[in-house]
């Protein structure tokens, strides 16, 4: 069976060869790959559309209550010049340890509150509207992209694992495999911040700018919403064909990694909210898991990575760069969430042999409670220090 799979290999490779010395156009190969995939969809018919209505239901559920009502606030903040504020606010707090002018802040809070893909958007935006240079836009790219707390702690957490600690341990390894992509690529960067331009906000009426940010966030929400749609059916095809699930199946025997684990972390790069509910259903240790879902999250998956290049595309950045980052992130949130779970499942765990289950969760709700309380009272602190500063310099 395996010399099949040796087989097909050559085939694909002399196909390649074969493509490269005849010197096919690139247009001719996409058609071709197109056509491929109608066949494939008129073949799984019933199949497809019925991913295609689940996605639209996923959409409709899932972006459209969170997505579009942030993008709508966030496009108001920037007709009131709100990115001017919060580089001033925020940016020494955020940007200066991520060696990031100020004026990277509001992508940056974008991302971090909403998740994928506004962090992209808005950097596109703030790009184009003259407030960063080119090398600092493609490195706010990486940092500004994450999943959203509210998707993590809800959908995957709640929905899927029926766990909130889980989405805390996510959400831990997220963000932190954000900053160090940030510390690893900060080194000999600096950026001077640009608006020595005076960029000037022309003062509309608040009628025209609510009704700019609305079409845009519908285009915003439209747009991302057409993705997931579209991997859902892809991902619906892919496990339609048992072609690739005898190949995974083999690749399995060879590897000593479970056929299953293979199978859902292709699946989650498709689509990673659909990989993360298929890779959260299946039977495997919790760590691995959780593990599994955090890559997925942080490299965010190729319909994300469509979705982030329909924003940026006009800009032209290191696209290569950015997914080979995304990578390297997605690797991290795997280690960090490996790590992170065996360490504080297990601390649960000998924490519920002493004590009762109650006792525990309102333990767990303090300790949280206070966390926040001390998190909020130290960053008001740090803003109000850095204020009185800039008052007393003025």
């Amino acid at each position: 069976m395996f010399s099949i799979y040796i087989l097909w290999l050559f085939i694909f490779l002399l196909i390649a060869l074969l493509l490269k010395f005849l010197d096919i156009k690139k247009n001719y190969i996409i058609c071709f790959l197109i056509s491929i995939f109608i066949i494939l969809f008129v073949i799984n018919l019933e199949s497809s559309i019925t991913a295609a209505m689940n996605g639209a239901k996923l959409a409709f559920k899932a972006i459209l209550p969170t997505i579009f009502p942030f993008t709508v606030i966030c496009n108001l903040l920037i007709c009131y010049d709100g990115i001017t504020l919060y580089s001033k606010i925020l940016g020494p707090l955020i940007c200066k340890p991520l060696g990031l002018s100020n004026n990277c802040s509001f992508p940056i809070v974008a991302s971090f509150i909403c998740g994928y893909p506004l962090g992209a958007k808005y950097a596109s935006d703030i790009y184009n509207l003259g407030f960063i240079h080119k090398k600092e836009y493609e490195r706010l790219l990486n940092i500004a992209s994450n999943a959203g707390p509210i998707f993590i702690l809800g959908s995957i957490s709640v929905a899927m694992l029926n766990n909130v600690v889980y989405g805390y341990i996510l959400l831990i390894a997220n963000y932190l495999s954000i900053i160090i992509i940030g510390l690893i690529t900060r080194r000999g960067t600096h950026y001077n911040t640009m608006p020595d331009k005076n960029i000037k906000f022309e003062n509309k009426p608040f009628g025209a700018n609510l009704k700019f940010a609305i079409e845009g966030a519908i285009n915003t929400t439209l747009n991302i919403s057409a993705f997931v749609i579209l991997f859902s059916v892809i991902i619906s095809i892919i496990k339609s064909n048992t072609l690739i699930s005898a190949a995974f199946l083999n690749l399995s025997n060879y590897s000593y990694i479970a056929s299953e684990i293979l199978y859902t972390l292709l699946l989650g790069s498709i689509e990673f909210t659909n990989g993360a509910k298929i890779i959260a259903s299946t039977n495997i240790v919790i760590s691995l898991k959780l593990s599994l879902i955090s890559f997925i999250l942080c490299f965010s998956s190729l319909s994300i990575i469509a979705q982030v290049a329909s924003f940026i595309s006009k800009d032209n950045p290191n696209f290569k760069k950015y997914i080979f980052l995304k990578f390297i992130q997605g690797i991290l949130g795997f280690i960090i969430t490996f790590i992170s779970s065996n360490v504080i499942l297990n601390s649960i765990t000998t924490f519920n042999n002493n004590y009762s289950y109650n006792s525990n969760i309102v333990t767990y709700k303090t300790f949280i409670t206070i966390l926040i309380i001390l998190t909020t009272t130290l960053i008001f602190t740090i803003i109000v220090k850095k204020l009185k500063v800039k008052l007393h310099s003025s």
